[in-house]
């Protein structure tokens, strides 16, 4: 009994830092591109990943771009910039959940206030004050925290309860506006990940 026990406790020791790693890996993707991770490696490791889950067209439009695209780093600095910063009117897709969630189109509203809570009432808080509580790159850190302590539990709460309510709306809007591989792409493995865990 005792050696079951201690499987099952490696069992959820390898599941907690497998999904730790992989909140974190997908928030690099929504992070501004810097030359400190968007490296060979890193792109490596994105087809890696789609090629581990069969994911054959998304593999081959990351893979075209990689191929054409003779600077990535400046490449999706202009693709960020244009999807999640500033664009056309009526075109830009903000990664903030209150931007979703509150209904007035602004930031800092009661989401971003909840949110915060939220991860101070589990004893984290945010070092980077450079964008709000509820951009989607610290959503993943704070998820890739709480799976990487294995609290499976705070992490379903807050999938359910603070990310996925606002994201299906960013992820629809996504695929409507967003045109770039690496982008649209990221924000498919983002729902494929996060929806796994409801």
């Amino acid at each position: 009994m005792h050696s079951l026990s201690r499987d099952q406790d490696d069992a959820s020791a390898t599941e907690a830092a497998t999904l730790s790693s992989l909140y974190s890996f997908l928030a690099l993707t929504m992070r501004y591109p810097d030359p400190a991770f968007c490296t060979e490696p890193f792109f490596d490791a994105f087809e890696s990943l789609l090629a581990s889950l069969d994911w054959p067209s998304e593999l081959a439009a990351v893979r075209a771009w990689r191929e054409w695209t003779p600077d990535p780093l400046d490449d999706l600095r202009t693709a960020y910039t244009g999807l999640f910063i500033t664009a056309a009117p009526g075109t830009t897709i903000p990664p903030y959940a209150s931007i979703y969630l509150d209904g007035d189109g602004t930031l800092y509203g009661r989401t971003t206030e909840r949110t915060r809570a939220f991860y101070r009432e589990r004893g984290f808080d945010l070092t980077d004050e450079t964008e709000p509580a509820d951009h989607i790159r610290f959503e993943l850190e704070f998820l890739a925290a709480l799976a990487g302590e294995a609290r499976f539990d705070d992490e379903e709460r807050f999938l359910q309860t603070l990310f996925r309510p606002w994201f299906v709306r960013f992820q629809e809007k996504s695929m409507q506006e967003a045109r770039h591989p690496f982008y649209r792409v990221s924000i498919q493995l983002i729902d494929f990940f996060t929806k796994e865990e409801q």
